[in-house]
């Protein structure tokens, strides 16, 4: 790498008798053949693109909305075994947590006395109506011990219900026992409670994720969000994510908007809560070209690389699609047979730009 300060030396000697190209023309910018190589500028040859990866996005994985869920407490009572612990991947049914609740046995007597009930009243509803076939007894009298079996039944069925959606069966309420269970596979993502804590209903108890049903979630600068559904990320293992939701709201603090994107079912080795680079990729649909980054030139707004022509150099206007790790992706009139300056472009750009002299 040759310093600045000791290609000005150069650059000075090249105007006594370079003529220099004014920027934004055509013309060559006059090179010999000893020049380069006293410059050490070294060139090579564009590669062909069709994709487009830019400078490393940090992204947090995160749940899916849809796949992640709490499990919360049936009824009051006191946590006495939590036997999951945050990772495990649990089954449809899995008891997740168990609680000892004075309430219970009270329910399983609702139960009992709703069955004894109902049995009760379809004897009555049997018995009337064979009294009204032997025309012992009137219709009207029929219809109200009907009636009477069609409530016992809806009660009793009331009951089952809630025992059902408890997920209780009549022993562990007469033992006052009560398991809450995992509505479906998952993987448990947060203990929120411990043995020997006492919970109200409806408090939470676990937090499950779905995960076949992953995000990652990018906070990026407004001035750089330009993401649009279905625009792709690159995960360092090669997989991709689908942009879903690129966020309209801007955080006050830090301005930058909030950009999620769907990950492939059943992305192992990802967690809700882990951070990752990842590039955000564009696929390219006119010729693009890949370069080292060394290889771009900026004046104000032109960006330009230097083309090496017969007489030397032409600079070539292009477009910057992204840039990472040392390359940037271009668009342009290149061609593979170009050789394009990677080296000492500061001194190309200098005879560009005229610096060091005159004609």
């Amino acid at each position: 790498m040759i310093h600045f300060s000791r290609l000005l030396p150069l650059i000075a000697a090249l105007s006594a008798d370079v003529v220099f190209a004014a920027p934004g023309t055509d013309a060559a910018i006059p090179f010999s053949a000893e020049q380069i190589n006293s410059l050490g500028i070294a060139v090579a040859a564009p590669q062909p693109s069709t994709h487009a990866a830019s400078n490393a996005l940090t992204a947090k994985v995160i749940a899916a909305p849809d796949a992640e869920w709490v499990v919360t407490a049936q009824t009051s009572g006191v946590v006495v075994r939590v036997p999951v612990a945050e990772g495990d991947s649990v089954n449809s049914g899995a008891v997740l947590a168990e609680l000892r609740s004075a309430g219970a046995p009270q329910m399983g007597a609702e139960l009992i006395q709703a069955e004894s009930t109902a049995k009760l009243a379809r004897a009555e509803r049997d018995r009337d109506q064979q009294l009204h076939q032997e025309g012992i007894i009137a219709a009207r009298r029929v219809q109200t011990s009907q009636q009477a079996a069609t409530q016992a039944e809806s009660q009793l069925a009331a009951v089952r219900m809630r025992f059902k959606l408890m997920g209780m069966s009549a022993e562990d309420a007469s033992n006052g026992r009560v398991l809450a269970r995992a509505p479906s596979a998952a993987t448990v993502l947060e203990r929120l409670v411990n043995p020997g804590q006492r919970v109200a209903e409806a408090d939470p108890l676990l937090r499950l994720v779905d995960a076949n049903k992953l995000m990652l979630e990018l906070q990026v600068p407004v001035t750089e969000a330009n993401f649009a559904i279905g625009d792709t990320l690159l995960l360092p293992d090669g997989r991709r994510a689908i942009v879903r939701q690129s966020g309209w709201g801007t955080s006050d603090m830090a301005q930058t908007v909030r950009v999620r994107a769907a990950l492939p079912s059943g992305a192992s080795g990802l967690r809700p809560g882990q951070w990752l680079k990842v590039q955000r990729e564009a696929v390219i649909n006119n010729a693009a070209w890949t370069l080292p980054a060394t290889a771009i030139s900026r004046e104000g707004a032109q960006t330009v690389v230097f083309v090496k022509a017969a007489q030397g150099f032409k600079a070539l206007p292009v477009t910057v699609l992204a840039s990472n790790a040392g390359t940037v992706t271009v668009e342009g009139n290149l061609s593979a047979e170009n050789a394009i300056a990677t080296t000492s472009t500061i001194a190309i750009k200098g005879a560009w730009l005229g610096h060091g002299g005159g004609k």
